[in-house]
């Protein structure tokens, strides 16, 4: 009996394992000079990513928050990484976070504000971050009918790190509303968020070998022309 019990239980902890791991998703999406890769199991309210050019790009069907007559505050956020990978003959010289949604706000002391932060650090040196905040490009203070437009946007200068050849970068979002009084609503979506790095074409730098090849090439070239000079005399 108790062999049955060790087999039953070895057999949970090994279907448990499977189970978990069928649910990670490593994926690696390429852009014309950077690669993106990220674990789909892993997105939450972003949903499915897509790349257009160097952009990944995410279309969110759920990402909201709202608050209804006078219930007070409501949040919902989310957080994604993603690794960055420079492809052969590029470095990064930055990168951008663009996102656009809409809102609604009804009643007095209705609310809504959009949020977050990106990170970046050097997967070589991982010690070393940078960080900028999320902000929306106008405060969300329109009333009434229909909804309203908002943007917000955050860049970061990576060009000190040009020698960086795969850099994490994490995004945070919040979506913020309150309301005040038992007639009023506030509402808030996030519909689109894009992830762009900046990229910089680089120049190889010829080796030392390459250099004594060249000048041995120009010496020789040198000599060609010197003897046709003594021929003709």
């Amino acid at each position: 009996m108790k062999c049955v019990n060790k087999l039953a239980a070895g057999l949970f902890l090994l279907g448990h394992t499977l189970g978990g791991a069928a649910f990670a998703a490593p994926v690696t999406l390429t852009g014309n000079a950077v690669d993106f890769s990220f674990d789909d199991a892993l997105l939450g309210l972003f949903g499915q990513a897509n790349v257009s050019g160097d952009t990944l790009y995410f279309t969110p069907v759920g990402f909201k928050a709202q608050s209804l007559n006078g219930a007070g505050f409501a949040l919902a956020n989310d957080t994604m990484n993603i690794k960055m990978t420079a492809r052969d003959g590029w470095s990064f010289a930055g990168l951008e976070v663009r996102e656009r949604g809409d809102y609604l706000l009804l009643g007095t002391g209705s609310t809504a504000d959009v949020g977050g932060q990106i990170r970046v650090f050097d997967v070589a040196r991982p010690l070393t971050d940078l960080t900028a905040s999320i902000g929306a490009s106008a405060p969300l203070d329109l009333t009434g009918m229909p909804t309203h437009n908002w943007q917000a946007n955050a860049t970061l200068d990576l060009g000190d790190w040009n020698d960086a050849q795969a850099v994490n970068v994490t995004i945070q979002n919040l979506l913020l509303v309150s309301t005040g009084t038992a007639s009023s609503l506030a509402f808030v979506e996030k519909k689109f968020v894009g992830l762009t790095p900046f990229m910089l074409a680089v120049t190889p730098v010829p080796e030392a070998q390459t250099y004594a090849m060249m000048l041995a090439g120009l010496g020789l070239v040198g000599g060609m022309a010197m003897r046709r000079r003594a021929t003709s005399k």
